[in-house]
């Protein structure tokens, strides 16, 4: 055969081979990540979860094209610690964020957008609440911080819907222009008080999932701004959320106090390059979220409490205990609460132990610590080793907190030092205007 002969067999083989390959993109590094947080998301609430009261279809499409964690798992029914423990890869006892009237983030302590900012990617954050405000830490490592505007003068917002939020953050990445980006977007909006604007009021007879409509309408307007500029298939996309709600289960209406799987279970959908979709069984962590983009961007991570979750999204399995802890209950002078999840089981440490088999019982009703002891004792052990010696309560926790932090998480119907602040929850609990969404994000 001649040279030339040759080549041109070369070519059609390589064209052959180019037909077989992944779409455009799929065999190039991502370029930029969005992560969204749904605040106080009950995963069961939601239709690619199983809730069959209403339809997602955002959120169902991001499940179709990607990767659906079945038992991810928060570490705390709190907004703050939650948020910390998903950006720094660390446990509450290791960052020491151990409650929303905490001491901030320690700037000792590195974050994804810190790691992600040093390597020249832009960094925006948008939160919808004043428990995220720029002053609690998080602010490290982005760029652009927009938290809840303080209006001189005026009785302050403590919290803003997530239409607004989405506005803000659609802009910047609009202005990103091609570079490595991270854009975080946080919706507050299923957060009580339960107040879902139309259509969404009348979608559905529960607010609380009118609520999550209009926050699944809002995600639907991000996707559409990744395909709008050609971003898609060169994205990371995390939607997770950072507690669940109790909704009555073990006689919680909210959350915060108690550690059971109704406010600790929470939505973790990952969309990414050359990630085939798939539904996924085994135990995640939100401390894993950080690893993992890391490691979906080729890039090495601080050490961590959580592991990258690359080798389960390619069809690995996962083997993963899931520690989780309420100390907010000293705020009122009650003991706090830590739990531990390890196969099958769970245990709640605290005045009255609990142990759960999840196989059997998943709802967590047949307290069956007398039967197994052993294992009780097997995972008290373990938890002892994750949170320390004596640690009950949180030492910051009997402490002052500043009357400006008292006043906004008191309006958020939040105790604070045993009370709540009456005249400070008075202060204003709207959410804000609510421009009318353009009628093609519906």
């Amino acid at each position: 055969m001649s040279r030339v002969l040759l080549a041109f067999a070369c070519v059609l083989a390589a064209a052959g081979s180019a037909s077989h390959r992944a779409p455009d993109g799929a065999n190039r590094r991502p370029l930029g990540v969005l992560l969204v947080t749904l605040d106080t998301a009950r995963a069961d609430r939601l239709s690619p979860y199983g809730f069959v009261g209403a339809r997602m279809p955002h959120l169902e499409r991001l499940a179709s094209e990607g990767v659906l964690f079945e038992q991810a798992f928060s570490v705390a029914p709190l907004t703050l610690p939650a948020h910390v423990s998903l950006f720094t890869g660390l446990l509450p006892p290791s960052h020491a964020v151990r409650d929303n009237a905490d001491e901030p983030l320690s700037a000792a302590h590195s974050t994804l957008a810190e790691r992600l900012q040093a390597r020249g990617f832009k960094t925006g954050a948008f939160v919808g609440s004043v428990v995220l405000q720029s002053d609690r830490g998080l602010a490290q490592g982005f760029d652009t911080y927009r938290d809840v505007p303080s209006q001189p003068g005026a009785p302050s917002m403590r919290q803003r819907p997530g239409n607004l939020v989405v506005d803000e953050a659609i802009e910047w990445l609009e202005g990103t222009r091609g570079a490595p980006f991270l854009l975080w977007a946080h919706l507050y909006d299923p957060h009580a008080p339960y107040d879902p604007p139309d259509p969404y009021r009348r979608a559905h007879a529960d607010p609380y999932v009118g609520e999550l409509l209009f926050a699944d309408a809002q995600l639907g307007r991000l996707l559409a701004a990744l395909d709008r500029l050609h971003l898609a298939d060169r994205t990371i996309v995390v939607v997770t959320g950072d507690h669940g709600e109790g909704l009555g289960d073990h006689g919680e209406d909210t959350h915060g106090l108690l550690v059971y799987d109704s406010v600790l279970r929470v939505p973790l959908i990952v969309r990414a390059p050359a990630i085939r979709p798939r539904r996924i069984a085994d135990v995640a962590r939100l401390i894993d979220v950080a690893p993992t983009v890391l490691d979906l961007l080729g890039l090495d991570g601080p050490p961590s409490d959580g592991t990258s979750l690359v080798r389960a999204l390619n069809g690995g399995r996962l083997d993963l205990e899931a520690y989780a802890e309420s100390l907010y209950p000293a705020r009122m002078g009650r003991a706090p609460l830590h739990a531990l999840r390890e196969g099958r089981f769970k245990l709640i440490d605290g005045p009255q132990p609990e142990l759960y088999d999840l196989e059997r019982d998943p709802f967590e009703q047949d307290n069956v610590i007398g039967a197994r002891a052993r294992i009780a004792d097997a995972m008290r052990a373990r938890l002892a080793t994750i949170v320390g010696p004596g640690d009950a309560p949180h030492a910051v926790l009997n402490g002052e907190v500043p009357r400006d932090l008292r006043e906004r998480l008191a309006a958020l119907g939040y105790v604070v030092n045993g009370v709540i602040d009456r005249d400070a929850a008075q202060v204003s609990r709207e959410k804000g205007p609510r421009r009318r969404a353009q009628p093609r994000w519906r």
